[in-house]
């Protein structure tokens, strides 16, 4: 099995196979190529799966980190469980580090599917639906500016702000990560400027009438950015009824707004899957507590940059990170890692006892310190391609 970068010629090939593995109808005309690199499986010279490899920089408790996003995951349907789509896998891991990846990223269609490839799902999100009429607490607003691609700056400075304050949330620091063709796609994104003329929150929204305006993206820093944009996604209700923003979590600005407010409906909203590729970059520059601890994690990888024994010594927020052998206070495979460390659920020793792939071998008290509850949140963009 060859694994590889496919080629221009080879494009049109691995669109045809995306149709063929997800039933999309293939247009000639349209179908002409990718916008992304796609690494390739070849049996015999002939390409029988590809996955589309997304370049992504991600928060990490408040490090910026190169990872990778998985997508368009697809194999010819009369060549599965050839063993295609686990060579690719592979290929990503062997190149991890030369390409800097920490991490990787994919929206799974399963959960227990991907997990035999160390992804393990994160945070489960929700979306959150409120009638417009049980908004009417909040003062209608009209303190926004429409983004046209003059305000980039600003944009993308606020959502780097709010990226930091939420781990694995990624960075936006091109354009093509944002609309700026509002008319033409029916996509609209509003700025909220403080009254010092600083973009403190941005919202991204559709409307599908007559019922729902969706919010894709909200990111607020204050409590008055929250309160202006949704005052201002009021001035919809008269063609819509209902407020809905997806991508929420327990203790998110907009659930905070919620909670105090009857009538409100919670869906679920998807989730997440991430992996681990470069262990011991992950533990050197997780934010530690300030009292002394140490631990020994052994994981069990089939990539060799991870597989092993590490021993963490921490204080004051850092710490030594070294790979060595021996014994071990607690056993993970790299899935368990994923979930452990990447999720921010805040895990104990006996809440992380029904995990698969969990071994505790002695006091792991110090590992799980490491690992507290975090506020996280993975998103990518409609806009990435």
């Amino acid at each position: 099995m060859e694994v590889r970068y496919i080629n221009k010629k080879e494009e049109v090939d691995f669109l045809k196979i995306s149709a063929a593995s997800f039933i999309w109808k293939f247009d000639a005309e349209v179908d002409t190529g990718t916008k992304v690199p796609v690494l390739g499986a070849f049996n015999d010279g002939k390409l029988i799966a590809g996955i589309e490899m997304y370049d992504f920089r991600v928060n990490y408790c408040g490090n910026v980190v190169n990872a990778i996003i998985a997508s368009g995951v697809c194999s010819l349907p009369e060549s599965r469980r050839m063993g295609g789509i686990r060579a690719i896998f592979d290929e990503i891991g062997r190149t991890a580090i030369e390409n800097d990846w920490v991490l990787g990223f994919l929206h799974p269609f399963s959960i227990e599917y991907y997990g035999q490839f160390g992804y393990s799902n994160l945070n489960r999100m929700f979306s959150v639906k409120v009638p417009f009429e049980k908004l009417k607490s909040i003062p209608r607003s009209t303190d926004v500016v429409l983004y046209t691609g003059e305000q980039f700056d600003d944009l993308s400075a606020v959502h780097e702000k709010c990226a930091m304050t939420e781990n694995l949330m990624g960075l936006r620091e091109e354009k093509k990560h944002f609309c700026d063709t509002p008319l033409e796609e029916a996509d609209y994104t509003y700025l909220h400027y403080n009254e010092a003329g600083e973009a403190d929150g941005y919202v991204r929204f559709t409307v599908k009438r007559p019922d729902d305006l969706i919010v894709d993206d909200l990111y607020v820093l204050t409590p008055e950015a929250l309160k202006g944009i949704v005052g201002f996604l009021r001035n919809y209700d008269g063609i819509v009824k209902n407020l809905i923003v997806k991508k929420q979590y327990q203790g998110s600005p907009f659930s905070c707004l919620t909670d105090r407010i009857d009538g409100v409906r919670y869906d679920y909203d998807g989730v997440a899957a991430g992996r681990i590729y470069n262990l011991k970059k992950l533990l050197e520059i997780n934010d530690y507590p300030e009292k002394y601890g140490k631990f020994r994690v052994r994981c069990i990888d089939n990539f060799e940059q991870n597989n092993g024994v590490f021993e963490v010594e921490y204080q004051n927020g850092k710490a030594t990170v070294t790979k060595t052998d021996g014994e071990y206070d607690i056993c993970l495979t790299a899935t368990a890692a994923a979930k452990l460390m990447l999720s921010g659920e805040g895990y104990t020793a006996s809440t992380a006892a029904f995990i698969d792939g969990v071994t505790i071998n002695g006091n792991a008290d110090d590992f799980f310190r490491a690992f507290p509850y975090r506020v996280t949140r993975f998103v990518d963009s409609k806009w990435s391609e």
